[in-house]
């Protein structure tokens, strides 16, 4: 199988593609062919398996906001593999990930939302973003910094996503968390065919608790004040 690791990795976070590269290479999906595309503002030195796609640096949250925009642009280029997965920059791949992952649309239950009841998940209550979600709508929140599937069905979704979004700034919205908010909205609308858990999305601070879920994928803790200055 092919597959296409999309990353965005702005100003600050450029710091930390090189560690999740070599983590991807070590413990993610062993034995398929993976290139990596890389969207970022900075001049980095490309390989046989990384596209480097420029975009320029824009006040947070742009950078996130715009995500499934910046896919689209290279949507013949991500068409061209079986699978696609998007990983935030500042994330490591501690433990093997093999084929469990591989499903037509891939959601992660978030590592502290999935213990919320539905009502009180930050989905965006706000009716005037495209992103909305009222309550009593919702089963699962996903987080945005670990997803995918075909790349057929992640297209679909980034499409969709970056035209709400569009339409969202024409009128001065922006969702309460981003593409997260939109990814949800789409999410409800259209259920992963794999929803994954927490694992795949673990909290760094959750090392040496009792947190019932194993750590494979890692959202390291950092300091995102200092990062997005």
């Amino acid at each position: 199988m092919k597959i296409c690791i999309l990353t965005i990795a702005t100003n600050k976070y450029l710091q930390f593609v090189e560690e999740l590269y070599d983590s991807i290479e070590k413990n993610f999906l062993n034995g398929h062919e993976i290139s990596c595309l890389l969207f970022t503002d900075h001049e980095v030195e490309t390989s046989e398996n990384v596209r480097v796609h420029y975009i320029d640096h824009e006040p947070w949250p742009m950078p996130t906001l715009k995500r499934y925009n910046y896919f689209v642009k290279e949507k013949e280029f991500i068409l061209q593999h079986d699978y696609c997965f998007y990983f935030d920059a500042d994330m490591r791949v501690d433990n093997p990930v093999g084929d469990e992952v591989l499903s037509d649309l891939v959601g992660t239950q978030h590592p502290y939302q999935s213990f919320n009841s539905i009502e009180t998940m930050s989905y965006d209550r706000n009716p005037t973003s495209l992103a909305y979600v009222p309550v009593g709508e919702g089963k699962n929140y996903y987080a945005g910094g670990f997803n995918g599937g075909s790349t057929k069905f992640f297209i679909e979704m980034s499409e969709v996503i970056a035209d709400r979004v569009s339409k969202d700034l024409e009128n001065d919205v922006i969702a309460l968390w981003h593409d997260e908010s939109h990814m949800n909205r789409y999410m409800i609308d259209n259920p992963p065919t794999l929803s994954l858990t927490p694992s795949y999305c673990f909290a760094e601070e959750f090392y040496g608790t009792d947190y019932p879920h194993e750590p494979k994928i890692i959202a390291l803790r950092r300091n995102t004040d200092e990062l997005r200055s």
